[in-house]
C-alpha cells in the first residue's frame, strides 16, 4: 500500500486500520510505502531551491526520484499480488510495467480531483492508462477517468474509521459552539460562513488549515481538532456543517461520515450522496442555498428536540460496518481477487 500513515487521522493510517480489523498483519500481508512533499519525507522542502524545484517538476520533490527507486526494488523483491496507491501520487511507468509482469495488480484509492489545480499533475494523468482499476470517491469523475484513457473505473464512498470516529459523553457545561464547521480554509466555503455570520447570539466556530488570509467576520478560527478533541469538537457543537467542495466535484466527504459516527448534529449541503447517504434525514437537515442554510440554522437554534432527533437519525445511518474502511478494504481486495480468478 502506497498511502500516508504518518498521522492517526491520514488515509493510510485509516485503511491499516481496517486491514487490521480484516485480519490482515502488518508487515506480513500488507507492507506501506509513501512518500510526499511533506517535509517528514521531503527535507528538501524546507530550503527555498527545493520549493522551487517543486514547482518546476511537476509538484515532485527531488526525493520522489529516490522513492520511485526504493519502490522498485521492493516490488521486485517481495513480488506483491496487489499494490493500492492513494491518491494523486505519480509513479515511474517501470513500476507499472514491473508489476504487469510478475502478473500483479495495481490500483488507485482516488479520493480528490486529478483536474483540479491544486492537485493536478501531468505526470499522474499520464499513469491513468497505466493503472489496472481506479476507484474514486466522485462518481461524476469516472467517466472522465476513462476518457482519460483508465482501463476500468469505478465509484467507492468515503468511510469512517469506528477507532477515530466514536461518541463522546456530552458535556453541556462547554463553552462549545453553536455552529460548527471543520475543513481546510477555501474561498468557496466564504458565502456559507458569511450568511451565517451577523446572526445575533450565535456562538461560530471554525477548526482547520489554511484560514489564514481569509475573511471570516464573526467566526472563531481555531486550529485543526484531531483525535478525541475532533470527537467532542463534533459532538458537543450544537450543529455541525456539512459543506462540499465544488471544485473537487464533491457530493460527499469524509466529513459526512464522520459527523453521524461521532453523532453530532449534521446540517448538510444539499447533494444526490448526501441524501443516500441519510435515507430517513428530513429535509430540516439539508440546504441548497446560503439562504437555505440560515433559515435551517435559525430553525434547529429554536428546535432543540429536532437537533436530538437529527443526532439519533445521523448516527442510526452511518454507524454500521459497510461504512467504514474496513468495507471499502475490502472491496478493493475482492475486485482483486476477481481479477486474479478470471486471469
Amino acid at each position: 500500500m502506497i498511502a500516508d500513515t504518518s498521522v492517526p487521522e491520514a488515509l493510510g493510517s485509516k485503511l491499516m486500520n481496517g486491514a487490521t480489523s480484516l485480519g490482515l498483519e502488518p508487515g506480513r500481508d500488507i507492507q506501506v510505502a509513501y512518500t510526499s512533499p511533506a517535509v517528514t519525507y521531503s527535507p528538501s522542502m524546507q530550503r527555498l531551491r527545493g520549493k522551487v524545484f517543486f514547482r518546476l517538476a511537476d509538484r515532485r520533490s527531488w526525493e520522489w526520484w529516490r522513492f520511485q527507486n526504493e519502490l522498485l526494488r521492493q516490488i521486485r523483491f517481495s513480488k506483491p499480488k496487489l499494490v493500492l496507491v492513494t491518491g494523486v501520487l505519480p509513479l515511474k511507468s517501470e513500476i507499472f510495467h514491473e508489476l504487469h509482469n510478475q502478473k500483479a495488480h495495481i490500483i488507485n484509492y482516488l479520493t480528490d480531483d486529478p483536474w483540479n489545480p491544486i492537485h493536478r499533475r501531468r505526470s499522474f494523468l499520464r499513469n491513468l492508462p497505466l493503472y489496472d482499476h481506479i476507484f474514486s470517491t466522485k462518481k461524476a469523475l469516472c467517466s472522465r477517468l476513462e476518457m482519460a484513457g483508465t482501463p476500468s473505473t469505478s465509484w467507492l464512498p468515503f468511510a469512517y474509521d469506528p477507532t477515530l470516529h466514536h461518541a463522546t459523553e456530552r458535556n453541556l457545561t462547554l463553552n462549545e459552539p453553536n455552529v460548527l464547521f471543520v475543513g481546510t480554509g477555501a474561498a468557496e466555503r466564504l458565502p456559507w460562513l458569511a450568511t451565517l455570520e451577523n446572526l445575533p447570539g450565535l456562538k461560530r466556530r471554525i477548526h482547520g488549515n489554511n484560514w489564514k488570509g481569509l475573511s471570516t467576520p464573526g467566526w472563531d478560527k481555531q486550529p485543526a481538532v484531531t483525535g478525541e478533541q475532533y470527537c467532542s469538537a463534533i459532538q458537543n457543537a450544537d450543529i455541525v456543517l456539512g459543506l462540499l467542495r465544488d471544485s473537487n466535484r464533491d457530493l460527499s466527504t469524509d466529513r459526512s461520515y464522520e459527523i453521524g459516527a461521532i453523532g453530532g448534529c449534521g446540517l448538510y449541503q444539499d447533494s444526490s450522496e448526501h441524501r443516500e447517504l441519510l435515507p430517513n434525514y428530513p429535509n430540516e437537515g439539508f440546504f441548497k442555498t446560503p439562504k437555505q442554510l440560515r433559515e435551517k440554522v435559525q430553525h434547529l437554534m429554536i428546535h432543540p428536540k429536532l437537533r436530538q432527533h437529527l443526532r439519533k437519525l445521523g448516527s442510526e445511518a452511518l454507524r454500521k460496518p459497510e461504512n467504514t474502511y474496513a468495507a471499502r478494504l475490502q472491496t478493493m481486495l475482492k475486485w482483486s481477487e476477481q481479477q486474479g480468478a478470471s486471469q
